[in-house]
């Protein structure tokens, strides 16, 4: 059924915000009534919006709403400190190394036998050395209903700032720390590094970003299916119509959720491993944004890769174009001032 709902919201893309937040309302109420917490029906909502393609975009458009609840939440978070004594330090500190070793252990020896190396899961593993914020929340869901003492979840909350405070520096020196972790390790003859993978072990490489589905995704598609079949593989075409996306993938294309009006969905999509992104809509169907501002936003996405932009022509040239088509090609790193050095008959 959300599925449904979404793929019909998904026509206009500021229903697809809409239809986010009233589902994330309707469970936390639900769970409420329920016996549960709001934040549990938050969760579950949450969880089950990010299996669909338009989470990326949820995400993006929610970001301001989200930075100032976080900043009310660490607010309070932090006028429910108590003063710090040497027991309560004590034992936070012996939590901090034990969410350290705990991450270690798990991690470590998984992505080992994964064939991904030491290195990677060490600093994979020193990356996620936090306690989590949902964790006070069942804390102080416990301490409500009397399951835990007032001691406890001073040394909980005390050992999330720790680790909170610690975990910026870890994450920025987390290359030293992995190599003198792993140097041990070498010395007995297991590689630091990934082990060399089969070719195509590791997926298809999608560096080919087509932006909007009109009629020139439409004819480069055709082509593409037409003449050179093996790209089908590296081409992702970004759209916010979800009812053309089944007849995309069954031809063989990735297709993904996005708004061309907020760039800020674009950065869900892994746009900075792309080689080449094209622009199939020109500004007089982009809505909600111009040409200028969307390659001003991929050039800080994808600042490796070759943009192209589609433009139209003046309607009243004064170059050779005069009879070439209404619409044409040109490089975005070049002079927005004009397509007349790529127009042509061939354009």
């Amino acid at each position: 059924m959300l599925s449904r709902v979404f793929e019909a919201a998904a026509r206009r893309p500021e229903l697809v915000l809409i239809s986010a937040v009233g589902w994330c309302f309707l469970l936390s109420g639900a769970a409420e009534r329920l016996g549960l917490s709001r934040e549990m029906g938050a969760l579950i909502a949450g969880v089950s919006i990010s299996s669909f393609p338009y989470g990326s975009d949820v995400i993006s458009k929610v970001t301001g709403v989200r930075d100032f609840f976080v900043t009310l939440f660490f607010v309070a978070l932090g006028m429910k400190i108590p003063v710090p004594t040497a027991e309560i330090l004590g034992q936070a500190a012996l939590i901090l190394l034990f969410v350290f070793a705990s991450r270690l252990i798990a991690i470590v020896p998984t992505t080992y036998f994964m064939r991904d190396g030491l290195y990677a899961g060490t600093v994979t593993a020193l990356n996620l050395s936090q306690i989590s914020e949902f964790s006070l929340v069942i804390m102080t869901l416990g301490a409500e209903y009397g399951h835990i003492s007032d001691q406890a979840s001073a040394v909980v909350l005390t050992a999330m700032i720790l680790t909170s405070l610690v975990s910026p520096y870890v994450i920025g020196a987390n290359d030293k720390i992995a190599r003198a972790i792993i140097r041990p390790f070498g010395r007995l003859g297991m590689p630091p590094a990934a082990a060399a993978r089969p070719a195509g072990e590791g997926g298809p490489v999608r560096d080919i970003v087509l932006l909007g589905h009109f009629r020139i995704a439409q004819a480069v598609l055709d082509r593409v299916e037409q003449d050179a079949p093996e790209l089908k593989e590296r081409i992702t075409l970004v759209d916010y119509d979800a009812t053309r996306a089944r007849g995309v993938k069954a031809r063989g294309f990735h297709w993904e959720y996005g708004d061309l009006a907020n760039p800020g969905a674009l950065e869900h999509l892994g746009l900075e491993h792309a080689r080449f992104v094209v622009t199939t809509i020109s500004d007089t169907f982009l809505k909600g944004i111009s040409t200028r501002r969307l390659v001003a936003s991929l050039r800080l996405l994808a600042p490796q890769a070759t943009i192209v932009m589609t433009g139209r022509r003046n309607p009243t040239p004064r170059t050779s174009c005069a009879r070439a088509p209404t619409r044409c090609w040109f490089r975005a790193r070049s002079s927005a001032s004009g397509c007349s050095s790529s127009c042509g008959r061939k354009a």
